[in-house]
Order: C-alpha cells, then sequence, then structure tokens
C-alpha cells in the first residue's frame, strides 16, 4: 500500500469557516510582523510580533537582555509599532521573553 502524502495546502478552505477565518488571522499576524521586521532598528531585531488584543500589543524577545533592552525603549517601540497602519490604534505593549529557547 502507498501512503499518500499530507497536503499542505489552504487553498480550497473558506475563510467564512473557524478554520479559514483562523488561517486569514495568522496571515495577517505574519505580514504584521514582517513590516514590523522592517522598521526594527538593528538592536531590536531578535523581536517579534506575539499577540495583539483590541488596543494592546505583546512583543516576544529572543532572549532576556533583549527584553531588558526593550523595556527601557518601551515609547520607541510603541512609535514603531503605532506606524503600521492596522496597529495605528495601539495604545500598550507589553515585551515578553521567548522561554521556549532556554
Amino acid at each position: 500500500m502507498k501512503k499518500q502524502a499530507a497536503s499542505s495546502s489552504f487553498k480550497g478552505l473558506k475563510p467564512h469557516n473557524d478554520l479559514g477565518a483562523l488561517l486569514e488571522k495568522a496571515k495577517l499576524h505574519n505580514h504584521l510582523n514582517l513590516l514590523l521586521q522592517e522598521k526594527l532598528p538593528a538592536q531590536f531585531k531578535g523581536i517579534a510580533l506575539c499577540l495583539v488584543e483590541d488596543k494592546k500589543v505583546t512583543l516576544i524577545a529572543g532572549n532576556s537582555s533583549l527584553a531588558f533592552r526593550a523595556e527601557k525603549q518601551k515609547k520607541m517601540l510603541l512609535a514603531i509599532v503605532q506606524q503600521l497602519e492596522s496597529l495605528s490604534q495601539t495604545k500598550f505593549i507589553s515585551i515578553k521573553v521567548d522561554k521556549k529557547k532556554y
């Protein structure tokens, strides 16, 4: 018997069902993270978009020293996040450390 290869194509999914809506949200999140990466200064290149809720954005840092530096520059990071059209109404950011890397 031959095993069928699993398909990773999501082209047939409709955005009106739960999975389709989740995939659309993930695509938007990935797009916003790419835009954020383009705007971040070199010293913050290990920071990524983690969560967007209402007017709050959570960023995740690759290590604790980067998170510490980001905490010290929260106003600047908030201004960068607000430059992104979909996140322009952001009022608050939080910075977390990616504990999975440890």
